[in-house]
């Protein structure tokens, strides 16, 4: 990877602060990103044992969503957002993440160039470089968000079954 300027995240998630769970970015290319976190006092959904892995999840979308969006943001194209369809697999080997603890998110596109999208996630501890969590992430990236949630809501075409 190269070494770039990384504009704040604030530009490149949809989030907005507090639920702008990441720090920074660190590096990106077209297939992968590193970014980082480190647990404070501040974090949200801190427990007394720490931020609950599962919150990792989160961590891992939202590095996607800063990769995805800072290769808008190179070619001058407004961010995209993206909708996280779930894991088939989340492998973790902590239940917390420790208070002072920084985190390095890895994610790289593995599969899908428009709508639906796989990446393969890691966590690991920045200093140690100990694997705290893996997993793949799908993604759907509507053309537009807006239409396709109101699409959602008023597609009365389907046949509704009961399951």
């Amino acid at each position: 990877m190269t070494v770039a300027f990384y504009p704040p995240l604030e530009q490149l998630l949809p989030h907005r602060p507090p639920m702008i769970l990441i720090d920074r970015l660190l590096e990106a290319n077209e297939q992968e990103a590193i970014c980082e976190v480190t647990i404070t006092p501040e974090s949200m959904f801190l427990e007394a044992a720490g931020v609950p892995a599962f919150v990792g999840i989160e961590y891992m979308a939202q590095s996607i969503a800063a990769h995805g969006s800072y290769q808008h943001y190179l070619v001058n194209e407004s961010i995209a957002v993206g909708l996280l369809m779930g894991t088939r697999r989340l492998e973790t080997v902590c239940q917390f993440f420790a208070l002072g603890e920084t985190l390095r998110i890895h994610v790289s596109h593995v599969w899908g160039t428009h709508e639906l999208m796989r990446f393969r996630c890691t966590i690991t501890a920045a200093i140690t470089g100990a694997l705290l969590q893996h997993a793949e992430l799908h993604v759907f990236k509507p053309k537009t968000v807006q239409s396709y949630l109101e699409g959602v809501g008023h597609d009365h075409s389907r046949t509704h079954q009961r399951c």
